[in-house]
C-alpha cells in the first residue's frame, strides 16, 4: 500500500495543475496553488527531502498565495486623478452627474473608487508610472469633461461604452509609448 500512496499524490498534482490552468475565479485558483504545494511537499517528505518539503510549505503554500491575494486586491481599485478646478467653474449639476456615472461604473465591476487630486506630471507618466487608470479634466470651449486613460485598458474600453449617451462626457485613450521592460 506503501508504494501506491507516491503514485496517487503524482495524480493528484497533475489533477490540481490542470484545475489551476483550467478555473476562472483568482481566490480559487490560489488555494489550488497552495494545494498543490502542499502535496508536492508531501512528496519531497516521502522521497527523504524534509528541508525541501519544509521549504516548499513555507514558501509555495505560505508566501506566494498570500503574494498574490495582496496582488489581486490592489487590482480592485480604480485610481481617478482628479485635475477639475471646482472651485473656478459653476459645474454642480454635471459634476454631480458625472460622479453618479463614475460610481455607477464602479459598482458594476465591482471596484473600489479612489480619487486623487494635485498630483503632477504629465498624463502619459501618470498612467504608466504611477498607475492612475483614469485622469479627469474640464475642456471650457466644449462644456465638457474629459476622461483620459490607456488604450489598452478594458476598463477604458467599458467606460467609454457607459458614458457614450452622456454629451457632457468625451472619453480620450492615450497611447502607451514603447516599454522597457
Amino acid at each position: 500500500m506503501n508504494e501506491y500512496v507516491p503514485f496517487i499524490l503524482q495524480i493528484l498534482l497533475i489533477i490540481i495543475a490542470l484545475a489551476i490552468v483550467l478555473h476562472k475565479e483568482n481566490f480559487t485558483i490560489i488555494i489550488l496553488i497552495s494545494a498543490f504545494s502542499l502535496v508536492a511537499a508531501t512528496l519531497y517528505a516521502i522521497n527523504q527531502a524534509p528541508d525541501v518539503a519544509i521549504a516548499e510549505v513555507a514558501i509555495g503554500s505560505a508566501i506566494i498565495p498570500l503574494i498574490y491575494v495582496i496582488s489581486i486586491s490592489r487590482q480592485r481599485e480604480f485610481i481617478v486623478l482628479d485635475r477639475v478646478d471646482h472651485d473656478r467653474h459653476d459645474l454642480d449639476d454635471i459634476n454631480e452627474a458625472l460622479y453618479e456615472v463614475m460610481s455607477d461604473f464602479v459598482q458594476t465591476y465591482d471596484l473600489r473608487l479612489n480619487i486623487c487630486s494635485d498630483i503632477k506630471g504629465t498624463d502619459e507618466d501618470l498612467t504608466s508610472e504611477l498607475n492612475v487608470d483614469l485622469i479627469i479634466s474640464y475642456d471650457e470651449t466644449k462644456q465638457s469633461f474629459v476622461l483620459k486613460g490607456k488604450s489598452s485598458s478594458v476598463l477604458m474600453k467599458h467606460l467609454t461604452e457607459k458614458t457614450s449617451g452622456h454629451a457632457f462626457i468625451e472619453v480620450i485613450t492615450l497611447e502607451e509609448g514603447e516599454s522597457i521592460d
